[in-house]
């Protein structure tokens, strides 16, 4: 339904609609923050998958990824909502 009112909107105001991938938006944000991690290794963790993913001559490799859970992701919720840590982290039931 939100992809359907993106096309609309592109179409309207006649822009260019981009796709995104989610966890790689992550990943820059954390590779721009990191202060000169140039090509860096790093485990990318969310309550719905887990990715070893390195970044390399302008380009991603995954190493390894979990398919169909959270693994990582998961048991960090887990922990911070049994220690009553708010979101992000704990806190949904």
């Amino acid at each position: 339904m939100v992809s359907t009112a993106a096309r609309a909107l592109a179409l309207k105001y006649r822009l260019p609609l981009l796709g995104v991938n989610h966890p790689l938006g992550h990943i820059e944000i954390g590779r721009k923050l990191s202060g000169g991690a140039s090509d860096p290794v790093m485990l990318y963790v969310s309550g719905g998958n887990t990715q070893v993913i390195a970044h390399r001559y302008g380009r991603y490799r995954v190493f390894g990824e979990t398919m169909d859970i959270g693994g990582v992701g998961n048991l960090l919720d887990k922990v911070a909502r049994d220690m009553g840590i708010p979101f992000p982290g704990g806190d949904l039931k």
